[in-house]
């Protein structure tokens, strides 16, 4: 025998009167030796049920293994567990000499637990549980700083989480004075979200950067053809850029959805010219390029265009701007406290 199959492993169940309920050890027990790769893997009960520890102590014994692992199929650490047990081990090891046995952790808490417990809610009711993502602590960490050196009374509350993630992208805080919001921006980005309207961006690190799995609740999908051949072939018949030929394509997915531009002046320009010249017209306009050549001018032609957008003045922005100002409506879209918007 050579490495896990010179180990046994005893999955060790409380036992039961009912059959059926041994049977599901035992299916476990097949399912691990399958997989596991192991010498041996057999089952035993604590009571009620053959065969019982030192029974299978004895079998794997006989079966020329000195080295055996326990497995408790238990959910909670018991007297069996924590008593029972210890003392069942001590006795096979003064029955057979050189043996070598050693306790796993019970079965416990586990996130796969958790898993398998929503799925069987769901078999059940039909439903899918939406999962709500938790803040890593290191993000939830920066927050707090960028709360110490924020003001926040003087920003207007739906603004505010939107501001403290773009400055949390960037680390710059220059940005709670040039990012500019049109009255309702963010409730009807927000809105845009719920109601499950499309994201269109003009470059595909925006599109990657935004979090899908805060979109997917709500049946939001995202679009970006930058780097369609389409659209490649477009900008060249016509002498535009590949993003502002994207912008051509994308107007079928545009009525009532969220465009958002963070690198590209021309798109951001192609696009004002399909609303103005009676094109579709997005719920929001995150228009936020960054760069030396047409972005500061692209953006002052968004604020005296009059639509609805979150814009920054000059130079700055980018796509991770962009990327930051969707996921900030994505979460606030799924805040139950603002379903006045």
């Amino acid at each position: 025998m050579a490495g896990n199959d010179r180990k046994a492993i005893m999955l060790l169940g409380h036992g039961s009167k009912a059959a059926e309920a041994n049977e599901t050890l035992r299916k476990a027990a097949r399912a691990v030796e399958e997989r596991g790769g192991y010498g041996m893997v057999l089952p035993a009960f604590l009571q009620m049920e053959r065969p019982d520890f030192q029974e299978a102590v004895d079998a794997l014994v006989a079966k020329g293994f000195s080295d055996i692992t326990v497995m408790p199929y238990f959910l909670y650490m018991g007297l069996h567990v924590t008593q029972d047990l210890p003392a069942e081990m001590e006795e096979a090891k003064a029955k057979h000499a050189g043996l070598k046995i050693a306790l796993t952790q019970n079965l416990g808490f586990h996130d796969k637990l958790i898993d398998i417990t929503i799925q069987r809610i769901e078999e059940f009711s039909g439903q899918k549980a939406v999962e709500k993502p938790c803040q890593h602590p290191i993000e939830k960490e920066s927050f707090r700083i960028i709360g110490t050196e924020l003001d926040e009374s003087a920003l207007p509350a739906l603004e505010l989480p939107v501001v403290k993630r773009v400055i949390h992208t960037t680390a710059d805080f220059e940005f709670k004075d040039i990012l500019k919001f049109t009255t309702g921006a963010v409730e009807a980005g927000v809105r845009a979200i719920r109601e499950g309207r499309g994201i269109i961006t003009d470059v595909r690190m925006v599109e990657a950067g935004i979090m899908k799995y805060r979109l997917d609740p709500f049946g939001v999908k995202t679009h970006c053809f930058s780097s369609d051949r389409s659209v490649t072939e477009l900008a060249a018949a016509q002498g535009t850029t590949k993003t502002a030929a994207s912008m051509r394509k994308a107007a079928g997915f545009m009525e009532g959805g969220i465009v958002a531009i963070g690198n590209a002046p021309t798109a951001l320009f192609e696009l004002l010219r399909i609303i103005a010249a009676g094109g579709p017209k997005p719920a929001l306009i995150v228009g936020v390029p960054v760069g030396f050549v047409g972005a500061a001018e692209s953006k002052e032609e968004l604020e005296k265009s009059g639509l609805t957008s979150i814009f920054t003045k000059g130079r700055k922005g980018g796509s991770t701007v962009a990327v930051a100002i969707v996921n900030a409506l994505a979460i606030l879209a799924a805040d139950l406290e603002i379903d006045k918007v």
